[in-house]
């Protein structure tokens, strides 16, 4: 068979293949070990051009998450907008992380509807690009917080557009987020394609009643997002206590990320991070004790009776070690990065 002829045939009636076949570009976590349960290589990240849910219990690190990865999208030259459905973002906290708030750098909107998020990310991410105002390879990492507190437009007015009070609710309405889920996210994973943009969908968990076997854990808005995000993560958690007796008290806690579905990479992995709180209230996460205790796991560090092993051959405990690297500033820091298994080809 000649394949050039046939390949000349085939384009003439169905045209070429698509130019797209895989993610083009990529947003870094900021976080090694996610990078690599995410992408497969420790310097990628979350894809652009995809649809993402991550879901978890409350004050499970998902909200702080995504401003940190919203400003490291600011800093390749991208765009962060935030569809705050759930009223719960501290901008000024956000602030203190590096979060630029020029607009259109960010982009904050408190939208009525799923219907209005959905559009506004949407219309924003295609002036950006029709524009060209960032360039192409840039990103644009819109996030809608929460699915479970965002209301369907059927919920909020009437076949005629007049507003329905909270008495006026009805069964019907229960399953209403599933429905317009299942028909909006239909365009959205174009849209996100074309347009390459990263949809975050952060929600809830709730409990199935009467489940003996298996998994009773559940999420709001149906099954679609199941089908439709190319990635979702599950956020869970445990806590950190420092101090004994009476002085023991809760100091943060371990956030741990599972890929419960994954196009990208091998699904079901996991990685930790330490959410430490501060003395002032707020709270931060421990990047560098947490790289340390993944180059444990993975071998990198050697490890005895609680302490660790550094480059420099004298042995610490890992919170001194963490002390001693973010002291030290960059050097240090990529000292330690440079203790990961080499990985510079990206996932096949």
């Amino acid at each position: 068979m000649d394949l050039s002829a046939l390949a000349k045939e085939m384009e003439a009636a169905i045209g070429a293949n698509a130019e797209e076949q895989g993610v083009k570009h990529w947003l870094d976590t900021g976080y090694a070990p996610l990078n690599k349960i995410i992408s497969g290589t420790y310097g990628l990240g979350l894809p652009q051009g995809r649809i993402i849910e991550m879901y978890g219990p409350s004050s499970s690190g998902k909200t702080v998450l995504t401003v940190l990865w919203g400003i490291a999208a600011q800093r390749q030259g991208g765009v962060f907008g935030f569809m705050d459905h759930e009223k719960a973002l501290m901008v000024p906290l956000a602030q203190k992380l590096g979060l630029d708030t020029a607009f259109p750098k960010w982009i904050y909107k408190r939208p009525r509807t799923w219907e209005e998020s959905n559009t506004i990310m949407m219309k924003a991410a295609e002036v950006i690009r029709a524009k060209k105002a960032i360039p192409e390879e840039a990103p644009i990492l819109m996030v809608l917080d929460s699915i479970a507190a965002a209301m369907p437009k059927s919920q909020v007015e009437d076949s005629k557009g007049n507003e329905r009070g909270i008495d006026e609710y009805t069964m019907n309405d229960t399953t209403a987020l599933a429905r317009v889920t299942s028909t909006t996210l239909k365009a959205i994973n174009d849209l996100t394609s074309e347009l390459n943009v990263t949809a975050l969908y952060l929600n809830q968990i709730r409990t199935k009643p009467g489940v003996v076997y298996g998994d009773p854990t559940t999420t709001p808005g149906g099954t679609s997002m199941e089908f439709y995000a190319t990635l979702r993560l599950a956020l869970g958690r445990e806590k950190v206590f420092e101090g004994t007796g009476a002085d023991k008290e809760l100091a943060g806690q371990v956030i741990k990320i599972k890929t419960v579905k994954n196009k990208l990479n091998r699904p079901f992995q996991s990685a930790t991070i330490r959410f430490m709180f501060n003395e002032d209230g707020s709270a931060r996460f421990d990047p560098t004790t947490s790289m340390i205790e993944h180059l444990v796991d993975i071998g990198r560090l050697p490890a005895s009776g609680g302490k660790v092993t550094w480059i420099n051959g004298k042995t610490y405990f890992k919170s001194q070690l963490a002390e001693l690297i973010d002291k030290a500033g960059e050097p240090a820091h990529k000292e330690l990065m440079s203790l990961l298994p080499k990985e510079d080809e990206e996932p096949k």
